[in-house]
C-alpha cells in the first residue's frame, strides 16, 4: 500500500428539486424519465438565481493498495462535522462504483452508482435520518487524472430533494495554486 500526503479540493453546487426520491413510483419507467439527465440540465431549466459553489480545500491522505483506493480526510468546522473524518474510496477493478463512508461525531456510509439508488442512514449527534442517493453520473479518473465527479440527486427522508454536483481533485501537499 502506498501512502501520500495530498491536497484535496472539493468543490459543491445544489441545486433545490421538486420531486421525492423516496417515494416508491421512482422505480417505474415513467418516474425516471422525469428525473434530470444532468447537472448542467437542471441548471439550464431554472430561471432563478443560480447557486453559488462551495469550495473546500484540505490536507488528506491518498490511500493506494491492490484492492482499494481512498481519500481520507477530516472534516473541519465549516462543515459542521467537526471530529468526523471522511474516506472517499473505490476499488480499481470498479471505479464506476464510489463510496464515501463518514465515522465520527457525524457518520454515514453512501453509495454513488451511476443509474441506481441507495437509501443510507446519517447519523448525527442530535439526530438519525434515512437519506436517499440517485447517481445520474460518475466520472472517476482520480487514478489517471486526480479527479472525481459526481452528479446526483439525494433527499434527507421528509425535506426537499437537492441535485448537487460535486467535483473532487487531489493534487500532491505542497502543490498549492495561487490565484
Amino acid at each position: 500500500m502506498t501512502k501520500q500526503n495530498v491536497m484535496i479540493d472539493i468543490l459543491t453546487s445544489r441545486v433545490e428539486m421538486n420531486l421525492s426520491l423516496f417515494a416508491e413510483e421512482m422505480e417505474n419507467e415513467e418516474a425516471e424519465e422525469e428525473l434530470p439527465a444532468s447537472f448542467e440540465e437542471t441548471l439550464k431549466s431554472m430561471t432563478g438565481e443560480m447557486p453559488e459553489p462551495t469550495e473546500m480545500l484540505m490536507e488528506g491522505k491518498l490511500l493506494v493498495a491492490e484492492h482499494r483506493v481512498e481519500l481520507v480526510y477530516a472534516e473541519s468546522e465549516l462543515t459542521g462535522m467537526q471530529g468526523s473524518v471522511t474516506a472517499i474510496g473505490f476499488e480499481p477493478a470498479h471505479p464506476e462504483l464510489v463510496s464515501m463512508v463518514r465515522t465520527g461525531p457525524v457518520r454515514t456510509a453512501m453509495t454513488f452508482e451511476e443509474g441506481k439508488r441507495h437509501i443510507c442512514l446519517y447519523n448525527t449527534p442530535f439526530s438519525e435520518f434515512e437519506v436517499c442517493v440517485r447517481t445520474l453520473k460518475v466520472e472517476n479518473r482520480l487514478l489517471e487524472e486526480n479527479k472525481i465527479e459526481l452528479d446526483y440527486l439525494i433527499e434527507i427522508h421528509g425535506a426537499q430533494a437537492e441535485h448537487c454536483k460535486m467535483t473532487v481533485t487531489v493534487r500532491p501537499s505542497g502543490e498549492l495554486e495561487v490565484q
